[in-house]
């Protein structure tokens, strides 16, 4: 059985948009497989869990099961993430947003890697909520970057927040109480407390990177990745936390000292001033991405290109078509409602 978890929480316009996205990836690329997708709704004060319960009654056949988590309160994204994870049946399972869809490319066969390696690293595309693709190569550095960091680097690059994002796909069994353990000390970070205490625990991994667009990912308002949302500076506080987290247990001097910066640079991101913001460009963080961004800069350009240039247009096209999808299923529905 293969699972597909979508977190959701107040996003009744575009969870069905994500949910076509995997309907799409069934039907094309899944044919004799069982799948069990999982809901986990985090208390959304819209319609999500209606628009959710619908889009499900219109596709149950393509499911071997189905499990809806409706928190009635909000919980946090960690909390969401980690109880969705701790029913999932599948020997191998996705995460998804509800405001991203998945990319119109197999994915079954990046998460096939798995038979060879402990976790995937993934690409995506960024698009804004009117649904452009976001084409300026730069916005990608740090996605192409997980291509050059491994072994010893990637362990001390990840608890200062570089190397594996958060569409990365891994084993199952990587998931242990003492993970989800974890993941609930806090409300926002649920991906990098993931993969700083998978690490932890873990001392050799082995680790590939695949430069093909994996999800389409949506930037909007409210979106961690927006510097101005409310829930992106609550994120860098727990970045600030993580670091402080892993100083109590470092060994190394020098890295207790990076540490010590980074969880700075996180406090200083969450800062409401603009130029005080600036300052985190003197993170260890951004050392290291311009480290590796000099060394490797021919082939950093060469994969932020073939990143984005073979790929937008189709994922833009794509992304259309799945939003009129969403738009005729929503219209059956509440046809079927008013019979």
């Amino acid at each position: 059985m293969f699972t597909f978890v979508v977190t959701c929480y107040n996003q009744a316009e575009v969870v069905t948009h994500a949910l076509e996205s995997i309907r799409y990836q069934i039907c094309r690329f899944g044919k004799d497989q069982k799948f069990q997708l999982i809901v986990a709704d985090d208390g959304s004060e819209d319609s999500s869990c209606e628009v959710i319960e619908q889009w499900i009654t219109g596709n149950r056949d393509i499911f071997e099961r189905v499990d809806k988590l409706f928190r009635e309160k909000n919980a946090g994204i960690c909390k969401n993430y980690a109880e969705a994870l701790r029913i999932v049946k599948g020997d191998r399972f996705v995460v998804l947003n509800g405001d991203d869809l998945f990319s119109p490319y197999n994915l079954f066969g990046v998460t096939d890697l798995l038979d060879e390696y402990d976790i995937v690293c993934t690409a995506f595309i960024k698009f804004t909520g009117s649904g452009d693709m976001i084409r300026t190569y730069a916005t990608y550095l740090d996605v192409v970057l997980q291509n050059f960091i491994r072994g010893g680097i990637l362990r001390r690059s990840i608890k200062l927040g570089c190397a594996v994002m958060g569409t990365a796909v891994y084993r199952k069994e990587l998931l242990t109480e003492e993970v989800f353990d974890f993941i609930l000390r806090f409300r926002t970070v649920n991906d990098r407390a993931c993969f700083q205490k998978i690490v932890d625990d873990h001392e050799e991994l082995r680790v590939c990177y695949v430069n093909r667009p994996f999800i389409l990912y949506r930037i909007s308002e409210n979106s961690i990745s927006n510097f101005n949302s409310p829930n992106r500076r609550l994120h860098n506080q727990e970045v600030a936390q993580l670091c402080r987290e892993e100083r109590t247990s470092e060994q190394s001097v020098f890295f207790r000292v990076m540490l010590y910066l980074q969880e700075k640079s996180a406090a200083v991101r969450a800062n409401p001033n603009y130029f005080v913001r600036l300052m985190r460009f003197f993170s260890p963080y951004y050392f290291i991405m311009l480290w590796l961004f000099l060394k490797n800069y021919r082939e950093i350009v060469r994969m932020e290109h073939e990143l984005i240039d073979p790929f937008w247009k189709h994922c833009s096209d794509f992304s259309s078509k799945i939003k009129k999808r969403a738009e005729k299923s929503a219209c059956c529905g509440k046809n079927k409602d008013h019979l």
